[in-house]
């Protein structure tokens, strides 16, 4: 770790020490600024892989902005790619199938343990000298002047400043409102329960999302015949299934995803988080910025929410070098519009695309099930339909930034990003 800023003052404070907050350091470590980044918890928590059963859900553009970063060496032994998709409603005839051919990757997308990516992260960070690592550190305390916003832990009395404050820190920031940064909330009536399964069958990196009546069901593949399960429930269900004796709850899941995985023989421990929406549309204030899931959180059932969030980073780290470069304010009302707009977009149409289908798919009304089963066969003979949805979720449409494309951030020139169809 690098000696601390003299007088704990600094260009940007990243506050949150997540995924998306470490990963936003890691991304400005080249470009000279003084970063802070303050994590709540102790750096050295990582959580073991016999109590945090999460996976996520990388799309290719995200492996893109961890090798622009330079994490994914350390992070490809441990994933687990998704060559092949398979859609279907429960109940319906209804597929689509999609395969990585159609985007002309070697995946579509791939499946690391959170723990693993976090372990990475971490150790990558405890290489970068020039980051400023505050752990515990939980700020509770921010004010703002024309030229520098003050944050401040009051439990161990850090105070620093900088021009630009990123809140990184969750769906559940307590430092939004400090801001005035108002968010939209929806509360789903259900939960997601999370385990990891071992099937009778290998499942040759095939992945499968299907839509229940309860919520959709996904089975993403891992290293052998095992799947991470996210088996998303009626709120008042998923506690009930999450503790059943494992005999019983393979036999209910098997029940409801048919046998096209082969036969579930046994489940790690499970666990259930509740679901809800949280939409930011203003994300920004003077000296102040929200992203990843302190700006908007949304249904896992396209396995969007940290895609998007390392999109955040890759688009703000990108015009942050830009205006660093050009010796322009990186915290002023203006600079942060910009960057607001032109993620707007994307994130309006990634959390209305999830809860369309949560929508769609949890609906009993009579003549909807065969507008999707009618609606997935369709798509199922449309490749031209089907590469343009996929282009869309593995993160390979619209703008890209440098990150996005596998690159580092530039230290002097700015490189305009490359617009993909």
């Amino acid at each position: 770790m690098s000696t601390k800023a003299a007088n704990g003052a600094y260009d940007i404070v990243v506050i949150g020490g997540g995924l998306v907050g470490t990963s936003l350091a890691l991304a400005l470590h080249p470009l000279g600024l003084r970063v802070a980044l303050l994590e709540a918890a102790t750096g050295d928590n990582t959580p073991a892989p016999a109590t945090d059963q999460r996976t996520l859900a990388l799309n290719w553009g995200s492996r893109q902005i961890l090798e622009g970063i330079g994490a994914w060496c350390q992070v490809e032994p441990l994933a687990s790619p998704i060559h092949r998709l398979h859609v279907s409603d429960a109940g319906h005839s209804g597929i689509t199938r999609l395969d990585r051919t159609l985007i002309g990757q070697s995946a579509l997308g791939y499946v690391v343990p959170a723990h693993s990516l976090s372990a990475v992260l971490a150790a990558q960070l405890k290489t970068c000298g020039t980051i400023d690592h505050y752990t515990p550190a939980i700020c509770d305390q921010v004010s703002v002047t024309d030229t520098q916003a003050v944050v401040r832990c009051s439990a161990t009395e850090l105070s620093l400043t900088a021009r630009l404050v990123v809140l990184a820190d969750g769906g559940r920031s307590t430092l939004r409102q400090q801001f005035g940064l108002d968010a939209c909330e929806k509360a789903y009536d259900q939960a997601v329960l999370v385990t990891t399964v071992l099937t009778s069958k290998v499942h040759g990196q095939l992945a499968f999302e299907r839509f229940t009546l309860g919520g959709p069901l996904a089975l993403l593949p891992l290293a052998g015949p095992r799947f991470a399960l996210a088996w998303t429930l009626p709120a008042d269900q998923a506690p009930v299934l999450a503790s059943l004796p494992e005999s019983i709850f393979l036999a209910k899941l098997q029940h409801c995803f048919g046998d096209r995985a082969g036969t579930f023989l046994s489940a790690t421990a499970r666990h259930v988080f509740p679901l809800h929406l949280t939409d930011v549309p203003n994300a920004a204030t003077e000296r102040a910025v929200a992203i990843g899931n302190a700006a908007h959180v949304m249904h896992p059932v396209a396995g969007q929410g940290l895609n998007l969030g390392l999109r955040d980073v890759a688009e703000l780290a990108e015009r942050l070098q830009a205006a660093h470069h050009e010796e322009h304010d990186i915290g002023s009302t203006a600079f942060l519009t910009a960057y607001v707009a032109a993620r707007r977009g994307q994130t309006r149409r990634v959390l209305s695309f999830t809860d369309g289908l949560v929508r769609l798919f949890s609906n009993n009304v009579p003549g909807v099930g065969l507008v999707r089963n009618i609606g997935l066969n369709l798509l199922d003979i449309a490749p031209p339909i089907k590469r343009t949805l996929l282009r869309r979720t593995t993160g390979l449409a619209g703008r890209l930034p440098r990150l996005a494309r596998g690159l580092p951030l530039q230290t002097h020139a700015k490189t305009p990003a490359v617009p993909h169809g």
